[in-house]
């Protein structure tokens, strides 16, 4: 027998190892941005505020870490044979160094807008807290189609639901709208803040930190995802947990929010 015809009578659902092959490259292209941008940085270095250079500097250098090691990591669950249920997992991890990329790049054109164009400065924070709210609703919607991997046998896999968060297709669609919602409060707040010129000016200490922070969530999105893509050797496989999707999405959501707040 061969294994399609074991596979439960679902119809349609969303492939996460094509997806994941396809935003690759989509996600390179993020660090390749930040090399224009730091040519320009260094024109700036010797007159613009060194704390803002510093800013978009350690920006730029989260965004293409972030980017590189997030394109990888995609590149690797893309490359992956069966639809196992541990890579809806393994994305949402990997989605984290993703979107503190994409924010990262985007705010360091709001800390280099802060230098050459201070009277637009509070549009392009908009623009990067909006970049955040995208990226943590990209990283929610694979709870979506979670459902869907795990054994193919029906009496097998009606035995292993029982142990799984996610049970059926309304229940993935269900909590990934909830997740949408709930993750999209940080980057949401910090929009709110922005346009009502509520923020912190950068000193070198919180730059640090911002930067540090960074650095550490595109570090460690990266190793779990990449660990969440590992075969299991008792043949268990391991859905999506609640706190791995609302860890990674809310994870990304509160980067956005410090990100905004400590825009100058």
């Amino acid at each position: 027998m061969s294994p399609e015809s074991t596979r439960p009578p679902f119809s349609g659902h969303y492939d996460v190892r094509r997806g994941a092959a396809a935003y690759a490259p989509i996600v390179g292209a993020f660090g390749a941005l930040s090399v224009p941008a730091t040519i320009v940085l260094f024109t700036t270095a010797g007159s613009g505020d060194p704390t803002l250079v510093s800013l978009a500097a350690g920006l730029l250098v989260v965004a293409m870490i972030g980017s590189l090691t997030g394109s990888i990591a995609l590149a690797a669950v893309g490359a992956e044979v069966d639809e196992t249920a541990n890579l809806p997992a393994a994305v949402m991890f990997v989605a984290v160094p993703v979107v503190v990329s994409l924010v990262s790049v985007l705010s360091a054109f709001a800390a280099l807008a802060a230098i050459h164009l201070p009277a637009q400065k509070t549009l392009f924070a908009v623009i990067a807290g909006v970049g955040g709210l995208a990226g943590t609703y990209f990283t929610s919607f694979a709870v979506g189609d979670s459902w869907h991997p795990g054994p193919r046998d029906p009496e097998v896999r009606e035995e292993w639901l029982k142990g799984q968060w996610i049970t059926s297709r309304e229940a993935a669609y269900r909590e990934c709208g909830r997740l949408a919602v709930i993750s999209s409060v940080p980057p949401l707040t910090g929009l709110v803040l922005r346009l009502c010129d509520v923020h912190v000016s950068p000193t070198e200490v919180n730059v640090r930190v911002l930067v540090g922070a960074g650095l550490a969530l595109a570090m460690t999105g990266t190793f779990w995802g990449v660990q969440r893509t590992m075969h299991p050797l008792d043949g268990d496989q391991r859905g999506v947990r609640r706190c791995e999707a609302y860890g990674t999405a809310l994870s990304a959501g509160f980067y956005t929010l410090a990100v905004l707040v400590l825009l100058p």
